[in-house]
């Protein structure tokens, strides 16, 4: 989205954004935590890895077009 149209939002569009940003930023958080779980319990390296993956993609989509994207620690 290019600055004009992101600046240029509605108020329920602006709203829409934000929330899907918590939510994405809530579902890294999430799968952060499952990772964490298998770490501790000396899970699959493989699926510890997926998931660890997977909460980098969940955590940059929250920031698409926003603020800097932070790798999930």
């Amino acid at each position: 989205m290019d600055w004009k149209t992101e600046h240029t939002l509605s108020p329920q569009a602006d709203h829409t954004q934000m929330a899907v940003r918590d939510w994405l930023e809530t579902q890294s958080r999430v799968t952060g935590y499952w990772r964490d779980l298998l770490i501790s319990g000396g899970g699959n390296e493989d699926l510890i890895a997926a998931l660890d993956e997977h909460a980098s993609f969940l955590a940059a989509a929250a920031h698409l077009g926003g603020a800097e994207i932070r790798r999930w620690q």
